[in-house]
């Protein structure tokens, strides 16, 4: 029963006191860590948006068909922003990354929220369901178990503010680091502002935090998943706060 619990993401208490203190520390080291850029004590490699290529391979060709057909426009370019943030966050930590897993992470990583899928909201976390499901559609389509099993942690992980590289992975930290800097704002001193401004004039944010604060509140999440937990905990306060909106 626990492991059946672990694999639909339903947390019990242990973990669930330790995911809240997770979002706690981790806006408290993302406060810390802003203000040390700020005043020259911590220090990103720039780049621009031309250093960053979408994956020209025929897996992620058969992911961006899956993703135009399976998410509503603006959920759409929510991924590709996420690819892009998670990407530019890797070459502002100098960190390598394999990019056609990272991108198919990133372009699925949403999938249980999409009206296809989001009846799995009531029963699990989107996010596990979002692996798993990543994870089947890569393999029925000739990718190796080990690739495989790298995009679907990363997306399983991907709720998590604070991912560690040693223990998930490289993919599994930059894509939870790109869809929260997505979602609510964070991280977004690690790249350069002219990037962020070409990545939105690329894949526009018009309209999405309206869509992802309606999506989030009108699907009935799991209790105790991370989605029912971040909701409880006010994550509508923190999207609604997103400098990304605001400066960018």
């Amino acid at each position: 029963m626990q492991n059946n619990l672990a694999e639909l993401g339903i947390l019990n208490k242990k973990e669930i006191s330790k995911f809240k203190l997770s979002l706690i520390k981790s806006g408290i080291n993302e406060n810390i860590r802003k203000i040390t850029t700020q005043i020259g004590l911590n220090t990103f490699l720039k780049f621009n948006f031309n250093d960053i290529k979408i994956p020209d391979s025929k897996m992620v060709f058969l992911a961006i068909e899956e993703a135009n057909d399976i998410y509503n426009p603006i959920l759409l370019k929510h991924c590709y922003r996420t690819f892009f943030w998670s990407s530019g966050i890797a070459l502002s930590e100098g960190i390598k990354t394999d990019n056609e897993l990272l991108f198919i992470a990133s372009i699925l990583h949403d999938s249980g929220l999409t009206d296809k899928h989001n009846h799995c909201c009531s029963q699990q976390c989107f996010a596990n369901y979002g692996g798993n499901y990543a994870k089947e559609f890569v393999v029925k389509n000739g990718m190796n178990m080990n690739d495989a099993n790298v995009i679907k942690k990363a997306i399983d992980m991907h709720l998590y503010p604070s991912v560690s590289r040693a223990k998930f992975g490289n993919e599994a930290y930059l894509l939870s680091k790109g869809a929260g800097m997505d979602v609510v704002g964070s991280h977004y001193f690690q790249l350069p502002n002219e990037f962020i401004r070409t990545t939105h004039n690329n894949y526009s944010r018009i309209d999405f935090k309206e869509d992802i604060l309606r999506t989030i509140k009108k699907l009935k999440h799991k209790e105790n998943t991370r989605a029912d937990i971040m909701s409880k905990m006010g994550f509508d306060k923190l999207a609604n706060k997103n400098i990304l909106d605001t400066h960018f």
